[in-house]
């Protein structure tokens, strides 16, 4: 007999939730074009991880780490564009060091709380990350770190 999934809470995300995070030094500023095989069509969605920690984490060593990481992966710190060659919608990284997006969130539930339904497929743990309101695919940044802290 299949156990049904617990519903989980909502998140709750204070009045400014998100924080640009820009590399820590300067970084090189150009243009990257996808490969044949990054660049497919239906390749194009973004991947999203969830990690829990019981232990609390210091934010702004997270964000110091984070601004100081986008210095050696800088690509992460740009955005996609599409460039216009031969009709095709080809994509490419801009280098431009905009930053990754850094999104504070609460719950009103424990991490064991928590981890105890992971052990089911549950659809409400698609409520757990943050989404960009966007028009296109393009307008969503390459890298969006979500920190969540519980009760």
């Amino acid at each position: 007999m299949a156990k049904s999934s617990m519903e989980l809470p909502d998140c709750i995300y204070p009045c400014q939730p998100i924080t640009n995070i820009s590399p820590s030094a300067p970084t090189p500023k150009h243009s990257l074009y996808l490969s044949n095989l990054d660049d497919q069509k239906f390749l194009r969605f973004s991947i999203k991880y969830l990690y829990i920690f019981k232990k609390s984490v210091n934010l702004d060593h997270l964000k110091c780490s984070l601004s100081r990481v986008l210095v050696d992966y800088y690509p992460l710190a740009g955005r996609l564009r599409s460039c216009s060659l031969d009709d095709d919608k080809k994509l490419e990284v801009d280098c431009n060091g905009e930053g990754a997006l850094f999104v504070e969130a609460f719950m009103a539930i424990t991490a064991d709380e928590l981890v105890e339904p992971s052990k089911l497929p549950n659809k409400s743990w698609r409520k757990f990350m943050y989404k960009v309101e966007s028009q296109s695919f393009l307008d969503v940044p390459p890298l969006i770190v979500q920190v969540r802290f519980f009760c």
